[in-house]
């Protein structure tokens, strides 16, 4: 039975360290080419001569078999991919054997070649277990605990003591660091995670409403067209009768040229959401679309400057929404002119129109979430639905949108569009 003080520090240390990361880190190769170039290190300086002299390396056989255990444990947790039981092993003792690989080299070695191997000894702790591991109880004594039997078994010299413990220190203050800032990465994470999250929720809530809203508004009007036929029926037989007045006939003729005209209104009206609600795959010029659009009737003055002609992939109707809430936001702004500029961008392939007023302009605060469905509006008391609408809209063309200062003192929007260039001029 394991006790349970240990599976909490063993899910601990398992929770302490990115699996992908550690994986990535590593390879057959990269951890055989290490494992060889520290073995090789430490035999140079046991049996070449002109280094053994110097360095006076003892206990050579079993730093390099260490080194080759570690190297095994490396490769044991990179082939589980750092999970489960035996990769989770891998993972917690080779950093192990390669510590105590060092420290023993640097307490086998005279004072000299021992200062620099356990400053070796610290830069390997320091940059790698103190960069790749959040601070655990675990970790900390699996790697520390046979240094510190080294020190005190072989009576290490105060120099090379020293290093080695401040090594082990500076270790453990390396990983209380990385673990506050996966600590920190890890709740950003999930606090965007949950804010796309609502986000999508947002969006999904918007499109349900609107799509009952427009189901609702057309099986009002399909009825109201039926009441309609009714009363020009009665109009009709009203009006076939010969004993009515003058007086009486000219309220009934007034009566069913209004009636006609509310059928018509009532029609036109039926047609319209039915093109808006149709998913057109046809082209259709931009430049046309925007001087109809402003050739419209409004309380602010719309000029559009286009020095050629652009073609866009879609429904012209995502456009004129597009138009419409903007110019509805710039004239609620107290803007007065209103400024459309077409131009190519240099791919040939996308068009930007900018979208200039002289409005009150939008805070930089409010412009991060503008086009957010529900959370932002330029208005007190807005929805934010306008908006909202206007970056779904612009999706649905192909494009993006942004938002900026205008030249004329007021809001600039900026709408880049997907689509083919007719004659226009760059």
């Amino acid at each position: 039975m394991i006790p349970r003080w240990l599976q909490k520090a063993w899910r601990a240390f398992a929770e302490s360290y990115d699996r992908d990361e550690l994986v990535a880190a590593s390879s057959p190769a990269s951890i055989a080419l290490g494992a060889s170039a520290l073995a090789g290190v430490l035999l140079l300086l046991a049996f070449v001569p002109a280094f053994a002299a110097r360095s006076q390396l003892q206990n050579v056989g079993w730093s390099c078999a260490l080194v080759g255990g570690g190297a095994c444990l490396t490769l044991l947790a990179w082939s589980r991919g750092c999970r489960g039981t035996l990769g989770t092993l891998g993972t917690l003792f080779d950093s192990a054997f390669y510590s105590a690989a060092l420290a023993l080299a640097a307490l086998s070695s005279n004072e000299h070649v021992g200062v620099a191997l356990a400053v070796v000894h610290g830069l390997m702790v320091t940059s790698f277990q103190g960069r790749l591991y959040s601070l655990t109880a675990l970790v900390v004594v699996v790697i520390a605990l046979p240094v510190v039997v080294l020190i005190v078994a072989m009576r290490a010299n105060l120099p090379v003591a020293i290093i080695l413990m401040c090594s082990l220190l500076l270790m453990a203050l390396f990983m209380q660091v990385t673990g506050t800032k996966r600590t920190a990465q890890l709740r950003q994470k999930r606090l965007e995670q949950a804010l796309d999250a609502a986000d999508r929720l947002a969006d999904e809530s918007v499109q349900t409403a609107l799509t009952v809203t427009l189901l609702t508004l057309g099986h009002f009007l399909h009825e109201l067209r039926n009441y309609q036929t009714a009363i020009a029926v009665n109009l009709e037989f009203i009006a076939m009768q010969p004993d009515l007045a003058s007086g009486s006939r000219t309220a009934l003729n007034e009566a069913q040229q209004a009636q006609k005209e509310q059928t018509q209104l009532v029609r036109e009206t039926i047609e319209s959401l039915r093109g808006r609600a149709k998913q057109e795959t046809g082209t259709f010029h931009v430049a046309e679309t925007l001087r109809a659009i402003a050739s419209e009737r409004r309380t602010c003055d719309v000029r559009v400057s286009a020095p050629g002609e652009f073609e866009l992939k879609g429904n012209p109707e995502h456009l004129r929404v597009i138009m419409l809430n903007l110019l509805r936001n710039a004239e609620q702004a107290g803007a007065a002119h209103v400024e459309c500029f077409l131009r190519i961008e240099p791919s040939g392939t996308a068009v930007s129109l900018t979208i200039n007023d002289d409005g009150a302009g939008i805070p930089d605060s409010q412009r991060a979430a503008l086009f957010e469905s529900l959370t932002n509006s330029t208005k007190p008391g807005g929805s934010g639905l306008g908006l909202y609408l206007v970056r779904r809209h612009t999706e649905l063309l192909g494009g993006k949108i942004a938002v900026g200062e205008s030249t004329l003192g007021g809001a600039a929007f900026v709408l880049t569009l997907p689509g083919q260039a007719i004659g226009l001029v760059h």
